[in-house]
Formats: structure tokens, sequence, C-alpha cells
């Protein structure tokens, strides 16, 4: 029953985020035309500047994720609304605080005055996007797929009708412009849908128990954030915004590979809380944090390729001054795949509370990544060397925190055993993008795409098949696609709770 409903939240939730992907995408295409090659590296940069800013909320809302489904899995409905209360209104203090914090730095952080004014447009929109994730955060932990995945198909619209107006006319700071007015009304919107209603609550105790758990994994994210933007920061700093610029078709292709893993994250994991909260036993999760990684190995080969034939003509025919790019993202996004079945690894090290123990791993894998990209710069491989670098990086990130994830949950000889299905998977797709991507060559970049497309998804049939006999997924789905089909006909359409 459970699968029957995961499967279910997860059609829903993938139909919105495919919407969004495409959307995205098309998004992400124009801007950068809009930008051009400079003005793409500075939007990278303000970007990091983001992500960074997103952690003065010292992770508490990444400790609501996992404490408001574990309260609901052991019948504490009022504590799981104070949690949320109490995160509300932490997060009102801390935004406006980061906010302040980020608009004094854009007077001395950056003496060009593109960035210095894309500081403070950043400066706002990371206040507006603390608000906007926690309402999804919410969404998340009481598993109200639906809910969630009308927000994010409004947010990624209106990122369209108002970020990409504000790019056209005025190029980097429009953009960002932009997006601070589509994440302000995403949060109204969406807080209006889920009749969401906030109490201020400054229980500090219970403030004090969050940031227990949030600090710990905030120094995980930023040491995963460090270790996925390393390349980006050294690119800039050793070899200049115009070759970032070029950097970032493969970006661009890597946020549309991760989609798959966070897919399954997003409606897996407060399933996986609940489950938990209720027994407190790892081994009542392993069975689906196993089939969870399972359904990403065999699958992600199968986005990574499509993504990589489809970025091509893309990029030959919208964005030509960044067809420099492309040799750059095949290398990353392969590369990419090693972080993509990782996804569930972390999930469960922190259901379990062992989130503290990946703080030295991750510090180790950054100072790696640092290391093999400086190394291969001053070598002479420019962008080329920081993608391959930052690829093995991926691959020993996951050699790392996967071994020490299952452990929990494994003995050693099933450890390795799956490790050897993982590698056997990969080298397939790996030799088979490549050959395609050699040999399968026409006039016009577009019959090209689609003729290495389907040929790539012909011999990923075989995988399907062994997906089909060992888990049923695809009869699940086409009875969660029937079952709905018939309720909708009967006027009683189905909502993920």
């Amino acid at each position: 029953m459970q699968k029957h409903i995961i499967v279910r939240d997860t059609l829903i939730y993938s139909g919105a985020s495919y919407i969004v992907i495409i959307v995205g995408f098309f998004v992400s295409v124009f801007s950068k035309r809009f930008f051009g090659v400079s003005g793409a590296g500075y939007w990278a940069l303000l970007t990091v500047v983001t992500t960074y800013g997103m952690y003065i909320g010292l992770g508490v809302q990444n400790a609501l994720i996992r404490e408001v489904p574990q309260s609901i899995g052991a019948k504490k409905m009022e504590k799981a609304k104070e949690i949320e209360n109490v995160t509300y209104s932490f997060l009102l203090i801390a935004g406006l605080t980061g906010t302040v914090v980020i608009w004094l730095l854009s007077f001395f952080l950056f003496t060009d005055p593109v960035l210095k004014t894309g500081m403070k447009i950043i400066a706002v929109l990371v206040f507006v996007t603390h608000l906007y994730n926690l309402i999804l955060n919410i969404l998340r932990a009481r598993k109200q797929i639906s809910i969630l995945s009308r927000v994010v198909v409004l947010n990624i619209l209106l990122v369209a009708m108002f970020a990409l107006p504000g790019a056209y006319f005025l190029n980097v700071n429009g953009f960002a412009a932009g997006v601070v007015i589509s994440t302000a009304l995403s949060f109204f919107f969406a807080k209006r849908w889920a009749d969401i209603r906030f109490s201020l609550s400054f229980d500090w105790d219970q403030i004090w128990h969050l940031i227990k758990i949030g600090v710990a994994m905030l120094l995980v994210s930023i040491l995963s954030r460090t270790f996925l933007n390393v390349d980006k920061i050294m690119i800039g700093k050793m070899l200049g915004i115009e070759q970032l610029g070029f950097y970032t078709i493969g970006i661009m292709a890597i946020q549309q590979v991760s989609t798959l893993p966070r897919f399954f994250n997003i409606v897996i994991f407060p399933h996986i809380q609940e489950k938990y909260g209720a027994t407190k036993d790892v081994l009542d999760i392993k069975n689906v944090v196993m089939k969870s990684t399972y359904f990403i190995s065999r699958l992600a080969p199968i986005l990574i390729g499509t993504i990589i034939f489809i970025t091509q003509p893309v990029v030959f025919i919208v964005l030509p001054e960044f067809k420099d790019g492309l040799g750059i993202m095949k290398i990353l996004v392969i590369g990419y795949y090693f972080i993509a079945i990782n996804q569930m690894s972390s999930t469960l090290i922190y259901t379990i509370d062992k989130q503290r123990s990946l703080i030295p791993l991750y510090g180790i894998m950054v100072v790696v990544c640092i290391g093999l990209n400086y190394l291969f710069i001053i070598k002479g491989l420019g962008i080329t060397g920081v993608a391959l670098g930052t690829s093995i990086s991926y691959f020993l990130f996951f050699l790392v925190v996967f071994t020490f994830a299952s452990r929990h949950i494994l003995e050693w000889y099933k450890i390795v055993r799956l490790y050897f299905e993982i590698m056997i998977f990969y080298f397939y797709f790996l030799v088979n993008i490549l050959w395609i991507d050699a040999i399968v060559n026409f006039p016009g970049a577009i019959l090209t795409s689609f003729s290495k497309i389907s040929c790539f998804l012909l011999v990923s049939i075989p995988v399907l098949i062994s997906v089909q006999r060992r888990e049923r997924i695809f009869s699940i789905i086409y009875e969660a696609f029937k079952s709905k089909s018939f309720s909708s006909r009967a006027g009683d359409g189905v909502v993920a709770k």
C-alpha cells in the first residue's frame, strides 16, 4: 500500500516538476541569451551568494522537515504544529538579519557596479526565499503533495512572467528582481492554498532544540554546497568570468539531471521520517531506502543520456556562442550520476541523527575537490580540467558517503555487491552514451538529436524491463493513471494528502 501511495504522489509531483523542468529550461536558455556569456557568469556568482545567504536560518528548516513527520508518526500532532510556528518565528528574525548583512556586504565585497547592485537585490531575495521554502517544507512534511505540486508550477510560471522580461530589459539585475517578485507571490498563494496559519512563538527551548539538530545539518549542507560550488568559484577566480559563462552550460544540464533524485526524496522523505518516528528502528526504513537507491541507479543514467542529447541542439541553435561548453557539459553530467545515487545516503544519515559524522567526511571531500581542480588548472587543462576533476570528486564522494550510510543497514558483502551492480549499470550506459554521441550524426542538429535519443532509449529497454520485473513499477504507474482517470470521470479526483 505504501508503495502505491509513494508512486501516486511521485507521479503527481513528477508531472508538476516536469512542467517546471520544461519551463525552467526555457527560462535558463533565454536568460543566458539575454545575459550573454559575461552576464551568465555574473548570475552564477550571485547564485552562489544566494546559496550561502540561506544558511542564516541555522538549519532549522532542515530540522523541521525531519521533526514534524517524526512527530506525526509518533501521533504528537500538537508538537508538530508548535515546531512549525517556532520555525516561522525564528526565520522572521534570521531572514531579516541575513538581508541586512548581505546588503551591507554589497558595499565592500565587490567593486563591480553590476555585482554591487545585484547583491542588494539578492539580499531581499534571501528573505523571501526563506519564507517560501518554509511553506514548501511544511507541505513536504505533511505529505500535501498535490498542493506542493501546484505551488512549484506557479513559481516557475511567475519566474518566466517576471524574471525573463527583467533579463531582457535590465540584464542580470532585472532577472534577479523578477525572481524576488515571483518568490514573494509564490509564498502568498501557497500559504493561502494550503490554509497555513502561523502564530508567533518564541519558545527558546524548542528553538534551541531545532538549532542543535539544524546546525549539524547546516554545516553538512554548507560543506555539501561548497563541494558542489568549488568548481564555479575556482573558475571565476582563476580562469575568469567568460570561462565561467561557458561552464554554465554544464551547470544548466546538471540542474535537469538533479530532478530525478529530488523527486524521489521530496515524496519519500516524510514517509521515511514517519515510519522511523513510530519505532526508532533503522531496519524499519531499510526497504524504502534500498528501493529508492535501486530506482535512481537504474533510471538516472537514462535521464543523463537524454539531457546530453537534448542540450546539444539547443546550444547549437539558440546559444551558439556557448558551444565551447558542450564538452564540459558532457563530462559534468556523466560524473553527476554519483551525486544522484547518493541522495538516499544523506536521508538515511539525517533520519537516524548521525549527521554530525558527515561533517569531517564532507570537509575532506571539499579539500580533495579543490586539490584536483587546482592541479588540473595549473596543468593548463582549463575548464575541461575542472570538469574532469569535479567528476572524479563526485565519484570519490559517492564511495565515502555511500559506504558510511550503508554500514548502518547492510553487511559488508552486500555493500560490495551493491557497488558492483551500480558500476555495471553505470559503465553500460556510459559506453552507450559515448558511442551514440560519436557515431550517430546527420545533417541538422534536431534530426541528429532525435536519432541519438531514439538509439539511446532502445539500448535502455533491457534495463527498463529488469526494473519492471523486479518491482512492477510501470504496472503500478499504469494502475495509478487508470485509477486517477476513473476517479476524474466519476467526479472525485485523487488528491494526495
